[in-house]
């Protein structure tokens, strides 16, 4: 049992005495009489790789805007899905790939968040809808219905007919 708390005794102080001695740049005795050591080189890491751009999708337009009531509501339109939507400063766009970080009214540019930028595209001479508020009736689609189309008669020719033969019933076999 004494040897057992001898060994761990010396085994403790070996280890919270040996670093702080090594620490001290004492001669190695163990080394040739007037050997250097030569002075570690600083450790230098490469810097860590940027993170990965966020995707945006390249098929989002800004198409239009307009000023209501000291906010401005601006026009994105994503020509993948063939959908748009009229959003203002802090709104997401493209299941929230797209969110609008700011806009600049003298340039007509609006930056998303991520990095891009979108300016808007020269009108096709046409009228943009303005969100009312209201919600948007369809009209009912009526379906015409057609005649159904019939070979021309082309006199001479007569009408080709199918004929089924009648059914013949066959008692079964004993």
């Amino acid at each position: 049992m004494f040897n057992f708390i001898l060994r761990s005794y010396l085994f403790l102080a070996s280890a919270v005495f040996l670093p702080s001695i090594a620490s001290q740049n004492l001669p190695n005795p163990f080394e040739r009489g007037g050997a250097t050591r030569p002075k570690p080189s600083p450790i230098i890491r490469s810097a860590p790789p940027p993170p990965a751009p966020i995707p945006i999708n390249p098929n989002i337009e800004f198409r239009g805007i307009f000023k209501y009531r000291d906010q401005w509501h601006l026009s994105l339109f994503n020509k993948s899905t063939n959908k748009g939507a009229w959003l203002k400063k802090g709104e997401r766009f493209d299941d929230g790939k797209v969110e609008i970080e700011d806009f600049n009214p003298q340039t007509d540019i609006v930056k998303l968040k991520g990095g891009m930028t979108l300016s808007l595209i020269k009108s096709k001479n046409q009228v943009l809808p303005v969100p009312s508020g209201q919600p948007v009736k369809k009209k009912p689609v009526v379906n015409k219905l057609k005649a159904p189309t019939r070979p021309p008669v082309i006199p001479g020719n007569r009408a080709r007919t199918i004929s089924i033969p009648p059914r013949i019933n066959i008692p079964p076999r004993k």
